[in-house]
């Protein structure tokens, strides 16, 4: 198979597989073109942690095996940067092949920086995919990315603390709290000791954002933009949404249940009695904390269920020389090996096959968190003015933790979105 490097270079994650020398002396950018059968190297750019890069190297190396001719760079970036190298490298005529890209997909597939895939996403490869799974990718009608895999949520408690409380830990959709009934335990379970808080009663592992915050307007009936994307007036500042974002403002500024910055490791560590955290948080705490006792209950319910989803899509970069045998590689990571990335990543499968497949599924908590997938998922705006969305979305959330008067900063973010998204496309 040749020979597996992995280095750091000026922060970024380099796996090489195949002769490193070869790939080291290759020209900047998208593969360079070959004749059938002849060496082709191709790139692929993803945002991931250590094991990510293992589980994906994995693929690669099998991948390279049934394909002997071609040899696949994987250059691993942190998320905080990951968007900014894939703009820049763009910009500059270079990039991968074929990388990673989120909601963010309209924004790209705006700026011309990836491959329409109609062409080869047939309609029986979209039919074993979960729908909600399938939204991220499209832009005006054409699709541009396919799911790598796809995250829940799911309320993390300390297993020790509820059962010294006698709180019951519902597992199923139907018997999910309601927000009174998790706002009551959030207060029972908070701690306070002259003043200074010693246990928040909930939290969220995730930073004050819309994949924190839009579950609950989805849970009260809200959407934040109109559904072609273009108005937040009428929508963000609907009376339901008004009632949501004052509900949620209240676990932080009159309730002091949760707060946006807890401690590193609250939960675990058994300073945060609730969490709302992602799927993939099993495998953190399993790998870090292997002797903390929790469960998990299924996101809260108002009016209605509602559950950020998402993850990562594969694309392709309409610069590559390979177009065919980038898809071929999307292909193989997103539908031939699916079920091995699941377990091996610990991301959820978006594959109804490998869904039905194994008795994982069958099993908590990943049958609650397909469960919920399923039935209660929802996802952020696919719009190509997402970050500017996300942007002001945070900030008027933050803002409202933080004591700000909920409907003026409503008001602020529903008027700078207006101005944007008219013209959005």
């Amino acid at each position: 198979m040749g020979i597996l490097a992995r280095r750091w270079l000026g922060g970024v994650r380099l796996v090489a597989a195949m002769a490193v020398l070869t790939a080291a002396c290759s020209p900047a950018g998208p593969a360079t073109p070959a004749a059938s059968g002849s060496p082709v190297q191709l790139k692929l750019w993803i945002s991931g942690t250590p094991e990510l890069d293992a589980a994906m190297n994995k693929i690669l190396q099998q991948f390279q095996t049934e394909n002997p001719n071609v040899t696949v760079t994987l250059e691993d970036f942190p998320f905080a940067q990951y968007y900014e190298k894939l703009t820049t490298a763009f910009a500059g005529g270079s990039g991968p092949d074929v990388y990673w890209i989120d909601v963010r997909t309209a924004e790209f597939a705006k700026r011309g920086a990836l491959l329409p895939l109609d062409k080869y996403v047939t309609q029986d490869w979209l039919a074993d995919v979960i729908p909600v799974a399938l939204k991220e990718g499209e832009w005006n009608g054409k699709r541009y990315s396919v799911p790598m895999h796809e995250l829940a949520n799911g309320i993390f408690v300390n297993k020790a603390l509820f059962t010294q409380a006698g709180i019951p830990v519902p597992h199923d959709l139907k018997d999910a709290w309601t927000w009174s009934q998790l706002r009551d335990i959030g207060l029972k379970l908070t701690d306070r000791s002259g003043g200074t808080t010693t246990r928040w009663g909930f939290g969220s592992q995730r930073d004050i954002g819309d994949w924190v915050v839009l579950p609950y307007l989805g849970q009260n009936g809200a959407e934040p933009l109109s559904p072609d994307g273009k108005k937040a007036s009428g929508y963000l500042d609907s009376p339901a949404s008004v009632e949501a974002l004052t509900w949620w403002g209240k676990l932080y500024t009159e309730d002091k249940i949760a707060t946006a910055t807890p401690a590193p490791d609250a939960f675990p560590t058994g300073s945060m009695a609730m969490i709302d955290a992602v799927s993939t948080y099993v495998i953190a705490l399993q790998k870090q904390y292997p002797n903390f006792a929790y469960d998990i209950a299924p996101a809260p319910q108002n009016k209605q269920c509602a559950v950020m989803t998402g993850g990562f899509n594969a694309g392709i970069n309409p610069a590559t020389t390979q177009p065919d045998l980038s898809w071929k590689l999307v292909d193989y990571m997103t539908r031939v090996k699916h079920a091995q990335w699941a377990d091996d990543s610990g991301y959820l499968p978006d594959r109804k096959s490998v869904v039905s497949s194994g008795t994982k599924y069958n099993e908590q908590p990943w049958k609650l968190f397909l469960d919920e997938l399923n039935q209660c998922g929802i996802h952020r705006p696919a719009s190509s003015e997402y970050s500017f969305f996300a942007d002001n979305f945070q900030a008027m959330a933050k803002d409202i933790s933080g004591g700000a008067d909920v409907k003026g900063s409503i008001a602020k973010a529903t008027s700078a979105l207006d101005q944007r998204l008219a013209t959005a496309n």
